[in-house]
């Protein structure tokens, strides 16, 4: 009975219960288990399954097509994985500050966020994450779904021609690819019931099987290709009249908007971290280097694309069906699979499901807002964007327009502000605290958000529908909109704190110990004169 119980708290559990807090009046609006702090004897996550995060999340199809992409539209590939280099150094930074914050306060993005824009303004910040997350987790399962057609192909070759015209071309995706989505899709579907902490097991086997996995991908693109120089002697043919400097500052964006939801949603992840420090280090150099490596894959296989099949394939799942060998095909359909499945719960779902139950507490926990994530995933017709590079390109440096001020205002009211001292734990959960500011936002958050977008704006309207004129100038400026519009938002929310300053004396530093007390609060091991009070400014 007990190891009955046990699995259904651990996996099955889809209905929100009470946190630390619900039991204390209007609190109860900002409260439940899953927003409660990490307890340290849930903190299991070791420093190297952090780093190896970077493994298991980078290798996917949908980080090699960032630089993938960038040979498709004509850069060289030694240009391209340069480009991705500089990008993700960029973006390694603010990824390692929050997963940092995360782990050292064992709270997740949701409510670090209400430190910073108040506790009604940071649903702001969870409309802006949440949105990508919906729109790019049916992304990735439409390239789970092309894994799943290697592998259907390699038993089946005759369902290369199933129903191959049964869809207008309007559609955008074939009868086949659509099957395939459905399978993985709903494969996919018990994984969204695991927790976090067992979540890592699938982690640590992709840290064991995919390094593998990329030396045969990297062997045979050399192999086929006759060496790394033909690949990288394959000249720029950038068309549209934009320079390769243009497409090269794209590919740098284009990279941090690849990674840079992790900037927002590392603390989901590393708030099961056991030990801060040692974490942050890990990732700070396995982000770089091992995302770096997944994307000189990427544009390998492109090149190798161009130089053995005469044209370049983006997308390393159309390269791996042309295969003859069909056990090869196979086993690298199911690779694939398996990483775009754990990618896609980390990446997306996961952070999802933290927003959403953060914006209703008293209806959603974490399993649901993930189970709705797949839902809306499927609905939203992910297919449209993968359909080409530029539409790809677009849709990912887009949303840097809104995900680099958000990460600049975060940045800056923990770092400049408050100094890089921890928040006031019990004060994130109370209504008219400390974090409330103004009827719940923070005005200067908020216009900061806003001011930091405003630049970017014309240049995304332009990537989104080229028939609005803009000049090149803008064009251009708009290529590192995440890096502008970060130190933008952050320049802005430092000045409008020293116009309108705001009290920061009371962030008390809480230990682990307090931490651990407050879940004794809820559990009832404390009695009047709790910690909770205790720990109340």
């Amino acid at each position: 009975m007990d190891t009955i119980t046990s699995i259904h708290d651990k996996y099955l559990v889809l209905y929100p219960e009470e946190g630390s807090f619900t039991s204390e009046g209007d609190s109860a609006r900002w409260s439940n288990k899953d927003l409660d702090p990490v307890p340290q004897e849930h903190r299991t996550w070791e420093w190297w399954q952090v780093s190896g995060f970077w493994i298991g999340e980078g290798f996917n199809a949908a980080q090699m097509q960032t630089a993938s992409s960038a040979v498709a539209l004509g850069l060289n590939p030694g240009l391209a994985v340069a480009a991705c280099f500089v990008g993700n150094c960029l973006v390694t930074p603010p990824v390692v500050i929050t997963g940092y914050l995360g782990s050292k306060t064992g709270l997740n993005f949701p409510v670090l966020a209400r430190a910073a824009f108040g506790m009604w303004g940071s649903y702001i910040a969870l409309l802006i994450r949440g949105i990508f997350c919906l729109i790019l987790y049916g992304v990735i399962a439409t390239l789970g779904g092309g894994a799943v057609r290697c592998m259907i192909e390699a038993i089946w070759p005759s369902f290369k021609t199933w129903h191959a015209h049964s869809l207008p071309a309007s559609a955008a995706i074939t009868a086949p690819d659509l099957l395939c989505f459905s399978l993985f899709w709903l494969a996919s579907f018990p994984f969204l019931l695991i927790s976090i902490s067992a979540l890592r097991w699938i982690f640590t086997v992709k840290i064991v099987l995919m390094p593998f996995f990329y030396v045969a991908l990297f062997t045979w693109a050399l192999t086929a290709s006759h060496g790394v120089g033909p690949l990288f002697s394959i000249p720029n043919k950038i068309e549209g009249g934009w320079s390769v400097g243009y497409v090269f500052c794209a590919t740098t964006l284009a990279t941090i908007g690849a990674n840079a939801t992790f900037a927002v949603n590392m603390p989901d992840i590393t708030r099961y971290a056991r030990q801060p420090r040692a974490s942050a280090a890990a990732q700070a150099i396995a982000l770089p280097l091992f995302i770096t490596l997944t994307e000189l894959l990427g544009s390998i296989l492109a090149a190798t694309s161009q130089v053995v099949y005469g044209q370049v394939l983006w997308n390393p799942t159309e390269i791996i069906l042309l295969w003859d060998n069909r056990p090869a095909k196979f086993f690298a359909g199911l690779l694939f699979a398996f990483a775009m499945l754990g990618t896609n719960i980390s990446g997306n779902s996961v952070p999802f499901g933290n927003d959403l139950t953060a914006a209703f507490p008293k209806y959603i926990n974490f399993r649901r807002g993930q189970v709705i994530c797949a839902i809306v995933g499927f609905a939203c017709n992910p297919w449209l964007i993968q359909a080409k590079a530029s539409t790809f390109f677009n849709f990912i440096g887009g949303y840097s327009t809104f995900l680099g001020p958000l990460v600049g205002v975060l940045l800056c009211d923990y770092l400049i502000i408050r100094r890089a001292k921890t928040y006031n734990i019990v004060q994130l959960y109370k209504p008219h605290g400390i974090y409330w500011y103004n009827k719940g936002f923070n005005p200067r958050a908020i216009a900061a958000l806003l001011l930091g977008m405003a630049p970017q704006l014309p240049g995304l309207a332009h990537a989104i529908n080229p028939a609005v004129k803009i000049s090149k100038g803008e064009i251009e400026f708009y290529t590192f909109s995440w890096l502008n519009g970060l130190v933008f938002a952050m320049i802005i929310y430092y000045v409008l704190f020293l116009i309108l300053p705001f009290d920061t004396s009371n962030a008390d530093v809480l230990s682990d110990h307090s931490v651990e007390e407050i879940h004794g609060v809820h559990m009832g091991e404390k009695q009047e004169g709790s910690s909770v009070q205790k720990l109340e400014v």
